[in-house]
């Protein structure tokens, strides 16, 4: 039975005319104390975690965000020793994704055979989730985030899975970890754009380090055009199912993609919210970034002027293109 499934059932039995809280206890086989809840009379869906005081003192402050927030409560059956912490919703418009968290936390907490480490864990998966909270909104990504990722991992299947070993070639997709460029690789850096507007098509320019080819050995940039349809087309869902497919008998390199999906903002419970858009590329081209391509870079800025954005045209782009097999090549650490 799903999580949401038995919050369900938990629901059916709440008493209007109690306070207290209506419990199961999940993953039994765990040393730590798990229990799925809803609060008496309110319903507020939450995550029970039963530890010693003197471990929950321990922590000094639990993480917190707009979605959910963790009390430390006295339990009816809880002896001297023992406290209980409530992980609870705190908003309904962030209900999918706190089941998502809450899934997401009992599997690494029920794994630990302390409740010290099991504790331990509680708090790094919450402060995970804090900082997903912080930078993704609860209803999925925006329709160009979707494009974008859509993009980055076309490249992903496209080019570097077939020329690297999976492990690396996971590991080279930075952009969400704070890189100017969406891709790192020995030889190179590649940043993708994808745009499905119409012609004369633009691409974005998010600053002055972006197309920088400072300390990047060579910067190649990846225009994908795409036709934007429903029903047509390759979802993002579907995307994401055939990346996974290609790591699948890899399980570091598979944990290493599910971390980079989720750091972008991708979870599954919005799968149905991105299932009704297909992509077609309509045209893709490789620009190899020179000392003569339409760009700003750090070096020319006046003091003082920072936090550049700016487009440029795929037009005048196009004089710079490089095939395939260039773009191959200068990735280099090829198996």
């Amino acid at each position: 039975m799903s999580i949401s499934e038995l919050w369900s059932e938990l629901e059916r039995n709440i008493q209007q005319d109690r306070s207290g809280y209506v419990t199961r206890r999940v993953r039994p086989d765990s040393l730590c104390d798990l229990r799925i809840a809803v609060v008496e009379p309110q319903g507020t869906r939450t995550l029970l975690l039963r530890v010693r005081r003197a471990a929950a003192e321990f922590i000094r402050e639990y993480p917190k965000s707009e979605g959910f927030q963790v009390q430390l409560v006295r339990l009816s059956d809880d002896s001297q020793d023992y406290v209980t912490l409530q992980l609870g919703l705190t908003q309904n418009r962030y209900s999918d994704i706190f089941t998502a968290l809450v899934a997401d936390v009992i599997t690494g907490v029920a794994e630990k055979l302390t409740e010290e480490s099991g504790l331990e864990e509680f708090v790094v998966r919450l402060k995970r989730w804090q900082t997903f909270l912080r930078v993704n909104q609860p209803e999925g990504l925006s329709e160009i985030a979707q494009q974008g990722l859509y993009g980055e991992l076309w490249f992903l299947r496209q080019l570097v899975f077939p020329h690297l070993e999976l492990l690396k070639g996971v590991r080279c997709w930075t952009g969400s970890r704070g890189t100017q460029q969406d891709f790192q690789f020995s030889g190179c850096a590649v940043e993708v754009k994808t745009t499905s507007a119409k012609q004369h098509q633009k691409l974005a320019i998010a600053s002055e380090r972006q197309l920088d080819e400072t300390g990047a050995g060579a910067i190649v940039l990846l225009h994908l055009s795409l036709d934007v349809r429903q029903g047509q087309g390759e979802t993002l869902p579907a995307m994401i199912a055939s990346v996974r497919s290609l790591v699948a008998g890899d399980a570091i390199a598979r944990d290493e993609l599910e971390n980079l999906l989720f750091e972008v903002g991708y979870l599954d419970i919005h799968t149905a919210r991105y299932e009704n858009i297909g992509y077609t590329i309509r045209e893709y081209n490789y620009f190899k970034v020179g000392a003569d391509f339409p760009k700003i870079i750090e070096s020319d800025l006046r003091n003082g002027v920072g936090d550049v954005l700016y487009t440029i045209s795929v037009a005048e782009c196009k004089r710079f293109s490089i095939l395939e097999s260039e773009v191959i090549a200068l990735m280099g650490d090829q198996p």
